[in-house]
């Protein structure tokens, strides 16, 4: 089954529509039998693979030495521990056959353009689809492109989804 690589915020607690949005994309992909790989510490990264936690499925969480005061969470069942944010990044983006972009912060944000640049370049060896959850993403997608007329003619590598439900039937026409 594929890996699908989910990047998402850290700052989102319980009680946040984002987090509740993770648990049930985290829920739906598990049903879907797809393996999860997510950053592998708090926010997104946790709800995602909370939501996913009754399911048989890897649930693998990508850490990095270079968070000296932060733990895993509970709800991995495989991590691969790196040395740095780069060797993290490169492996989260390695083991994915699709990329999945959740609310977040200016570290997603960096996780996005890494995946978008590396798919618009022609880097990735294979046509792995990146779907886009939430309004931040669409307007990130809109100002960039209105800079760029050739990046405007290539957005359409990217899928935005307005619904958790979206996002599912977005990755699901790629391997389904």
């Amino acid at each position: 089954m594929p890996i699908i690589t989910v990047f998402g915020g850290g700052t989102y607690t319980e009680n946040m529509p984002e987090y509740c949005s993770g648990m049930e994309l985290g829920k739906l992909l598990g049903e879907k039998n797809f393996h999860i790989a997510t950053g592998g510490y708090s926010g997104i990264m946790e709800a995602v693979l909370r939501g996913a936690k009754d399911y048989n499925i890897r649930r693998i969480g990508v850490t990095t030495d270079f968070f000296k005061n932060r733990q895993p969470n509970e709800y991995i069942n495989e991590e691969i521990r790196l040395n740095d944010y780069f060797d993290r990044l490169n492996k989260l983006i390695e083991i994915g056959d699709a990329y999945i972009v959740m609310p977040g912060e200016t570290g997603t944000l960096l996780e996005f353009a890494a995946v978008w640049a590396l798919k618009e370049k022609g880097v990735m060896k294979e046509n792995k689809p990146i779907v886009c959850y939430g309004d931040q993403w669409n307007e990130v997608i809109q100002t960039m492109s209105f800079y760029s007329e050739a990046l405007l003619e290539r957005s359409y590598l990217i899928d935005y989804a307005e619904t958790i439900d979206d996002v599912i039937d977005n990755v699901c026409k790629y391997f389904g």
